[in-house]
């Protein structure tokens, strides 16, 4: 990830394309995009820049708050990286630039002190690595390991719901690998956990960044062995068997989730 002077940015070529990033970490979209025109952005809005990067991915450019009026003028909205992520659904290519922002933008918002010696951090060109000014410790973007598991029984599928779920919405069991735990191994436990059940048949899946604020998510399917659902009420708000005629609300089509979900309807038509 390599860091370019803002200076540097007016010599870029009308046609490329940015990802504009508040200082507080709010993507600008407009029309529903947050992808923006480089130039004619910079061109008509004027904004500040305070910090831009770049791979060979996305151009990222941090600029400083938005008033309510600017930002009503400019018929632009600031949304979470996470909000913003689902509202582009299944357009692949823009969703791996917001998904890779959007881990730089949390990264550089948490990586500036080192936890063995609290002094500062610099970044180190050309890379995701933030090195100590005063031990050279290392430090790279946190990845925090999680699991997601899509349970069948013969046409039904266990969904849940928890507290921080928009309402209505059910999706499928996950949770975070613990220290010592496989990927298998930890949805053997946070099925147990959360549910009460006993899985077997596990199958890997695919993975998805989840960077909000720094997930990384391992998919599973697995079949029902035994036992009756019993919830965690600290995790878990309502679980359920679902027929697949007859499902309830589900996550947004760029989820992984939701993508477990789809394969198993199409699997069985």
């Amino acid at each position: 990830m390599r860091q370019i002077h803002p200076n540097a940015l007016i010599q870029r070529t009308s046609e490329q394309q940015a990802l504009f990033f508040t200082e507080n970490g709010k993507i600008i979209v407009r029309n529903d995009s947050p992808l923006h025109p480089l130039r004619e952005t910079l061109d008509r809005c004027g904004w500040s820049v305070q910090k831009a990067y770049e791979d060979d991915l996305v151009l990222m450019v941090q600029i400083a708050l938005l008033s309510e009026e600017l930002e009503a003028s400019l018929e632009v909205k600031l949304m979470t990286p996470r909000d913003c992520f689902l509202l582009i659904g299944d357009q692949s290519e823009i969703r791996k630039k917001v998904l890779r922002a959007a881990h730089w933008a949390v990264a550089t918002q948490t990586l500036q002190f080192c936890s063995q010696c609290g002094a500062s951090l610099k970044k180190v060109l050309d890379t995701t690595e933030m090195k100590c000014s005063q031990c050279q410790c290392s430090f790279f973007p946190k990845l925090s390991p999680a699991i997601l598991v899509l349970i069948r029984r013969k046409d039904e599928i266990l969904l849940a719901r928890s507290p921080h779920h928009p309402p209505g919405i059910f999706t499928l069991l996950a949770g975070f690998i613990d220290l010592g735990e496989s990927a298998e191994d930890a949805v053997h436990r946070e099925v147990m956990e959360e549910v009460g059940l006993k899985v077997t048949h596990l199958k890997y899946c695919g993975t998805q960044s989840w960077p909000f604020p720094d997930s990384f998510m391992l998919a599973f399917t697995a079949d029902y062995l035994c036992g009756e659902i019993k919830i965690d009420p600290n995790e878990i708000e309502e679980a359920s068997w679902f027929h697949r005629d007859r499902l309830p609300n589900l996550p947004p089509p760029s989820t992984l989730s939701r993508r477990l979900i789809e394969d198993f309807l199409i699997a069985k038509n």
